[in-house]
């Protein structure tokens, strides 16, 4: 969560600075990162702040990933508010966010974040599309995906979009990927309705497999 007008800003070495993408009256940008090459950042965009509270209301729009091309300033759109919830937990409002009699609906939207380029073509990035509700916190619950990264605007919608975080039950946040190829990131860790809940630092591959601690939060001591 974040407080509106939140802009991305370019900072020069010689100290000036320019504004790269607005978050507007009732946005801000956040996650920036860097491509490879140095010519892209990747950002998240949160929509329809206002009135939102950290273990309250989410943003009301949600978040969307983009990228922008630094010398052109051309802006590619990379998620589009898409919901994956497992149909078979809940009866769905239509669109999951109509408030329809007798069945569940959402009153926020997806919150895709943390964007991270991987090599190969593809991105990491942490969404609450799945609906997953946490056992010991209010908040959505943002979990590990991984999807193409497309190379220009011709493409409509999401390529290859899996999950690859499945044992994430908490929240994880701030993937970034390694020089050799592994992805760590923070998870905030639970044993159940009884324990209490802590971050700590994780890693995993970008197929989703070899899933093992850095520091666990889970040990006494260990975890913050």
């Amino acid at each position: 969560l974040m407080d509106p007008q939140g802009d991305l800003m370019l900072l020069r070495p010689d100290g000036s600075e320019e504004r790269l993408v607005e978050g507007g009256e009732d946005g801000s940008v956040t996650d920036p990162y860097v491509s490879f090459d140095g010519q892209w950042v990747y950002y998240s965009h949160i929509k329809g702040l206002k009135g939102t509270s950290q273990h309250g209301q989410p943003p009301f729009q949600g978040a969307d990933i983009y990228k922008i091309h630094v010398k052109t300033r051309k802006i590619i759109r990379l998620t589009h508010q898409e919901w994956t919830p497992n149909t078979g937990a809940a009866r769905w409002a239509s669109d999951l966010r109509k408030n329809e009699k007798d069945r569940t609906w959402l009153n926020h939207g997806v919150l895709n974040m943390g964007p991270c380029p991987l090599p190969g073509g593809k991105i990491v990035f942490t969404s609450n599309r799945n609906a997953f509700k946490p056992p010991n916190h209010p908040s959505p619950c943002l979990q590990l995906f991984v999807m193409d990264d497309p190379p220009d605007d011709s493409w409509t919608g999401e390529r290859n979009t899996e999950m690859i975080g499945h044992l994430n039950i908490g929240m994880a946040l701030h993937p970034v990927v390694l020089k050799d190829g592994r992805v760590i990131f923070s998870s905030l860790e639970s044993q159940g309705l009884r324990s209490p809940i802590h971050w700590g630092l994780w890693i995993i591959n970008p197929d989703g497999t070899n899933w093992n601690p850095v520091l666990s939060a889970l040990l006494p001591g260990e975890g913050a």
